[in-house]
């Protein structure tokens, strides 16, 4: 193999024009997919720019989960303690490493063989990143506001809420023993559909909250309006206008037309990526 191709690759399946240019939805034209085998060795090129895009794309679903608990849970309003905000993302990104090393690389555990009747490994052996879910956030901050509306402060509410992952951790390390057969069986298709569906339906709702921009602004104002009626009874103004002052040089409210403007325009982006 030449520097030419240890760089940019030979042959069809690394004909750039056809990797790096959309595929329009009226063109007649369609550009093959090109899928490369477990262990083909990949040109520097293709590599970095492969790299790069899929870095890229999971940095935010990386550091905005503990951002959001940190927030929620400890920092609450204006959100100051900022060592604490980085402290949470890099914990992320150094654990997201560590276990993406691991599952890259696949490590067969010693003596499964003899004890379950066949090999187990830790680790998948294939290129994916091992990191946090945005699935859990509906439940963690239910159940951390909850608890905080009981009295428990938010360090403790978040440490036993961590408690509790710990917990659901060990019990999906029982269930990686068992065979996939007993594991449809306990998870038919019908739970599992259900199960994400929910998920699904409940971070829309999140999703449709946040379209209005500064709603972390504008929920804690709101409560904050709401237990001084009820603590010197409706004497007080009207529901103040929830608008953030600590967002750099813009102070817009709740539901500003600019807000609802960003993530329409967002949205359309996305569709037309999806078209493209």
């Amino acid at each position: 193999m030449g520097l030419k191709a240890k760089i940019f690759g030979e042959g069809e399946g690394y004909d750039y024009s056809t990797l790096c240019m959309p595929s329009l939805p009226w063109s007649k034209k369609r550009h093959p997919v090109n899928f490369y085998p477990l262990d083909e060795p990949l040109p520097l090129l293709l590599s970095l720019v492969m790299g790069l895009q899929h870095a890229f794309a999971m940095v935010g679903g990386l550091i905005t989960p503990p951002y959001v608990v940190a927030k929620f849970s400890i920092d609450e309003f204006p959100f100051a303690n900022v060592e604490l905000q980085q402290y949470a993302i890099v914990a992320a990104l150094i654990t997201s490493g560590i276990c993406t090393c691991i599952n890259v690389l696949r490590f067969e555990i010693p003596f499964s063989k003899k004890l379950f009747g066949r090999n187990l490994y830790i680790g998948t052996g294939l290129l994916s990143v091992m990191g946090t879910s945005f699935t859990f956030l509906p439940i963690f901050e239910i159940a951390i506001r909850q608890m905080k509306a009981d009295g428990i402060e938010g360090t403790d509410a978040y440490g036993k809420m961590l408690g509790t992952s710990m917990l659901c951790a060990v019990l999906e390390i029982i269930f990686s023993l068992f065979p996939g057969k007993y594991i449809q069986k306990m998870f038919p298709p019908v739970v599992s559909a259900v199960t994400v569906t929910l998920i699904g339906v409940a971070l829309t709702g999140t999703g449709m909250k946040y379209w209005g921009g500064g709603v972390v602004c504008a929920e804690m104002i709101w409560k904050e309006h709401s237990q001084v009626v009820d603590l010197v009874g409706n004497v007080v103004s009207g529901v103040p206008s929830a608008a953030c002052t600590g967002n750099g040089k813009v102070v817009l409210p709740y539901g500003s037309a600019e807000y609802i403007g960003l993530g329409f325009s967002v949205l359309c982006f996305l569709v037309a990526i999806e078209l493209l």
